[in-house]
């Protein structure tokens, strides 16, 4: 009875000792203290009277019954060291346990503070991920390497996805010789068939040895000092994936362009993209893609990248979400300039690549592995639920939380800013009897079967900080936007509510007014009932008055409050951001 024990003593103790460090080395080390002592305990116990008595009992049992309670009492350790972060939590409230709000794994803490985590990273390996690429990849290399300081560049890894001819033939031909820099730490892993970015983004993060891993597209250049505030930023918290600010490439100098804009921040929508927007916090839903830097350690916990992904898209969700959901975090340098070629008109920038390994739905396995009770919502094509088994050991491992304490976490974005809508409606004119919808003239109201009918609010107002300033279409990534002489124009949502377009209001009164212009919206009762605007004093005859009808509570956010309230995320997170 004693060796059956001991023989499960070590899972049992694996299973409730807090992981609270990224060294799995210190996390083995207490369990087998533990492990020891529990040893000499019951070696002394067995010289106790009460258990002296139940073995000489025991004696007195046939074998088969024996090897039977042996076998229960296995079955019930192992039982235990199985247990979900859930299971443990419904057992410790079914029994009355007191247990802590930030229990949420066998052997890792997703709630762990920062400052047990404190790490001191000082070298950097640049992943570069290179398709066809040629001379950019050339000069994304020099740049880096100009860029950054010998005692933190550890190396920079140029993966070569199936290009043709290798970049490393293009390297060997090159005058500046890169390849032969000591300085310059090159290394070229090769693909011999494109099989697409995130593959060889994966590949990149495997053979990388620095502290933290820079992943960066294969057409950028770096400023000076890039990577100053990107180390401080990782130290402060080894689960922190960091974006630079993203600026744009000058194709000339192949250097940041004079009055570049700067981006780092998206959103992560119902249909699985990313749409850009800006705010004050310096906190990221969901990174772009290309341009990231995270701890070398905490990219192989997490898994890196869904190894399953073939081409481009959908890898940078996917990492959005395991940092969010499995206790990690992301956040922008603001200093970090980093210079980026956009696909633009100019022919320069088209892509020169052609991915030969078998096409995936990376959307659809971004939605089914993490939207959980939001799949119902996901607007795309779905994948088999057993497409995405990749991604159970890290769930696990992690214990990672639903999708709802992701959207919990950004609610000042997703109810803030209307991406998840309170109320749907139809805007009728009471003039003319007829409806809006998404073109540019008004149609015969029909109700919820016609979706082009169904708006709602949308976009954070600036003046409250909640929601809203704008009218979004429902069940869309799309706003009322600019005028011109076809009518309004619908663009991607700035959920940030700064875009000065976008300024729309439903007046008590019922009137729709555009911004600070004073102009109103309407329908003109001619043939083809267009929407047009004009000054709000210039409306007659009950023109421009507008009421909701067919209003309902859509499935978004009935199913936000029940996950919501089901997991006590107000509760149990008090102090939890909302940006």
């Amino acid at each position: 009875l004693t060796n059956v024990f001991l023989l499960w003593a070590v899972p049992l103790l694996a299973s409730v000792v807090p992981h609270n460090s990224l060294n799995p080395d210190t996390h083995l080390a207490v369990v087998a203290v533990l492990g020891g002592i529990l040893e000499v305990i019951l070696w002394v116990s067995r010289r106790s009277k009460e258990l002296r008595l139940f073995l000489r009992h025991m004696r007195f049992l046939t074998p088969s019954v024996r090897i039977l309670f042996a076998v229960a009492l296995q079955v019930l350790i192992f039982t235990t060291c199985s247990l979900s972060a859930d299971d443990v939590l419904l057992l410790g409230k079914a029994s009355g346990l007191s247990l802590p709000a930030d229990w949420v794994g066998k052997d890792f803490v997703v709630d762990a503070d920062p400052s047990t985590l404190v790490w001191n990273p000082k070298t950097i390996s640049v992943i570069l991920p290179c398709a066809e690429e040629r001379e950019y990849a050339l000069n994304t290399v020099k740049a880096v390497f100009d860029s950054t300081p010998p005692e933190v560049l550890h190396e920079i890894i140029v993966v070569d996805d199936g290009s043709n001819p290798p970049l490393a033939q293009l390297f060997a031909e090159d005058k500046r010789r890169l390849d032969q820099r000591e300085k310059c730490k090159l290394k070229i892993v090769r693909h011999e068939m494109t099989i697409g970015l995130m593959a060889a983004k994966l590949t990149g993060g495997k053979v990388a040895t620095g502290d933290a891993i820079a992943f960066f597209d294969c057409h950028c250049s770096p400023n000076e000092g890039w990577y100053k505030e990107v180390l401080q930023q990782i130290s402060a918290n080894p689960r922190r994936m960091v974006v630079p600010a993203i600026t744009d490439l000058d194709m000339d100098f192949f250097d940041e362009r004079k009055d570049s804009q700067v981006n780092a921040k998206c959103y992560l929508t119902f249909d699985a993209d990313f749409k850009w927007f800006d705010d004050a916090s310096d906190f990221i839903p969901t990174i772009s893609g290309g341009l990231v830097v995270m701890g070398r350690e905490w990219f192989n916990m997490t898994g890196g990248f869904d190894e399953e992904m073939h081409g481009w898209g959908g890898e940078n969700l996917d990492q959005s979400l395991r940092a969010w959901l499995c206790g990690g975090e992301i956040s922008r340098a603001k200093s970090a300039r980093v210079a980026h070629m956009w696909r633009t008109g100019d022919p320069r920038t088209g892509s020169r690549y052609h991915v030969r390994a078998a096409p995936t739905n990376n959307r659809g396995r971004v939605a089914m592995a993490w939207f959980d009770a939001f799949l119902p919502v996901y607007r795309g094509g779905r994948v088999p639920e057993k497409e995405v088994a990749n991604y159970a050991h890290v769930k696990q491992q992690l214990a990672c939380r639903p999708f709802s304490y992701f959207l919990y976490r950004f609610r000042k974005v997703y109810i803030g800013g209307g991406v998840i809508a309170i109320e749907v409606f139809s805007l009728q004119e009471k003039a003319s009897g007829m409806c809006l919808d998404r073109g540019t003239t008004a149609q015969k109201c029909v109700g919820e079967k016609n979706r082009q009918q169904l708006f709602q609010l949308g976009n954070v107002d600036q003046k409250t900080g909640t929601c809203c300033s704008g009218l979004r279409a429902y069940q869309s990534n799309d706003c009322w936007d600019f005028w011109d002489q076809h009518g309004v124009h619908w663009y991607p949502c700035d959920v940030s509510g700064s875009n000065g377009n976008q300024q729309y209001h439903i007046l008590p009164d019922g009137r729709i007014v555009k911004g600070m212009d004073g102009e109103c919206v309407y329908v003109d009762r001619g043939s083809k009932h267009e929407v047009r605007k004009k000054k709000c004093e210039e409306l007659q005859d009950g023109e421009g008055i507008f009421e909701k009808v067919n209003t309902f509570e859509p499935i978004e956010y009935k199913i936000y409050k029940e996950e919501v309230e089901r997991h006590r995320f107000a509760e149990l997170l008090p102090d939890l951001p909302d940006d």
